[in-house]
């Protein structure tokens, strides 16, 4: 299957930024797909005018004639979830119309991807490829004219610019004047502003992609790409990883740090329940199909081995142990443990102070200051 190029993404600024402004485009590309009639039908047509209706940066283009089933049908679905999203802003906690909305974000969406799926059957990667292209044009075009009245641009991707260095009035004016001029249905909307935001590095110390945190005035957090959303790190990771996120969008540096001291005090003190180094992976195979052992695929043997049921598809609920082997050697079936069991040395090292680091690091925190030089060399 040919690989193209996909949305655009700006590199964050890394570190803690205040009044964060995030704009996105409504359904940008199904949004795209009506405006510029993207259909397998109206590829490439034969009317010369219609070349005016050209993919950016390729000598292609779509009909504006004849119009097509899809980007028709797509049309109808917007319409309805639109209608759909009005409803639920008067009945926010009515679960009916919230899964009818995502059901119909689902359907919307899902056309882009089945372009670019070689066994769908309106196949065609030159139209999935044209998609992504008129998406990046449009995201860019944004970013050039926000920083051209002032705002600075602290990250983008696909859809959705993140701007600071501006108020909330200026941005209405600004979202005014872009969707005037902004073809057919396509439209930039105000998500919100936060009153404080992290980006955070990757190893090489360029800015991480798809992971930030927000917190709004409420005091509401907001996380995206951290491992408080990752199934292979256990509760008590995750819960730590949230605290400090708050703590450190509320400017208490040094109440995060004595928590994640106090919670490795408590790790070498089994004060914790076992439910809370937990680590819960989904089999998504048969067992017998894993080449590679994982500690889930260790743990799942073991349960089997014991006489319980076992399949593909079933969440894996296990913790490491201590003892002599590898992590996967060590991985215990829930059921199977006591809280004495637990190998607290591998959850200070590679569950609390990786998911602490994560954050702190942006703000200079090192490892040894957390451990402690003779505890950091014990870890070892």
């Amino acid at each position: 299957m040919k690989q193209y190029k996909g949305g655009f993404v700006r590199t964050p600024e890394v570190g803690i930024h205040k009044n964060i402004i995030v704009l996105d485009f409504r359904s940008l590309y199904p949004s795209i797909i009506v405006t510029h009639n993207i259909d397998v039908s109206t590829f490439n047509c034969k009317h010369k005018e219609c070349k005016k209706n050209k993919v950016p940066g390729f000598n292609r283009w779509f009909c504006r004639k004849t119009k097509g089933t899809i980007p028709e049908r797509i049309k109808k679905i917007i319409r309805e979830r639109e209608k759909v999203k009005k409803k639920l802003k008067r009945c926010p906690d009515n679960k009916k119309l919230k899964k009818r909305e995502r059901s119909l974000k689902l359907a919307a969406n899902i056309q882009y991807g089945m372009f670019g799926y070689v066994n769908a059957p309106n196949y065609n990667v030159k139209i999935a490829e044209s998609i992504s292209a008129f998406g990046r044009s449009y995201i860019q075009s944004v970013i050039k004219k926000a920083k051209k009245i002032g705002f600075n641009v602290l990250y983008a991707d696909t859809d959705s610019v993140f701007l600071t260095k501006g108020s909330i009035k200026k941005c209405k004016e600004f979202l005014k004047k872009i969707n005037k001029q902004l073809p057919g249905i396509i439209k930039l909307e105000y998500r919100g502003v936060y009153k404080k935001g992290i980006f955070v590095s990757t190893k090489t110390g360029r800015g991480a992609k798809k992971k930030y945190a927000f917190i709004d005035k409420k005091g509401n957090l907001f996380v995206r790409g951290f491992e408080t959303r990752r199934e292979d790190w256990c509760k008590l990771a995750k819960d730590l990883q949230t605290k400090i996120l708050k703590l450190i969008l509320l400017d208490k540096k040094d109440q995060a740090i004595k928590h994640v001291k106090k919670v490795i005090g408590k790790v070498k003190k089994n004060k914790f329940p076992v439910s809370d180094f937990v680590i819960n992976v989904q089999l998504t195979k048969k067992l017998e199909k894993y080449k590679v052992i994982g500690p889930h695929v260790s743990a799942a043997r073991k349960i089997k081995e014991r006489g319980r049921p076992i399949g593909e598809g079933m969440p894996i609920m296990f913790v490491i142990t201590k003892g002599k082997g590898s992590i996967s050697e060590r991985a215990e079936p829930i059921e199977d443990v006591d809280v004495k069991d637990i190998d607290s040395d591998y959850y200070i090292g590679h569950q609390i102070i990786p998911a602490a680091l994560r954050v702190l690091t942006v703000l200079g925190v090192t490892e040894e200051e957390l451990l402690g030089q003779s505890l950091k060399m014990f870890l070892k």
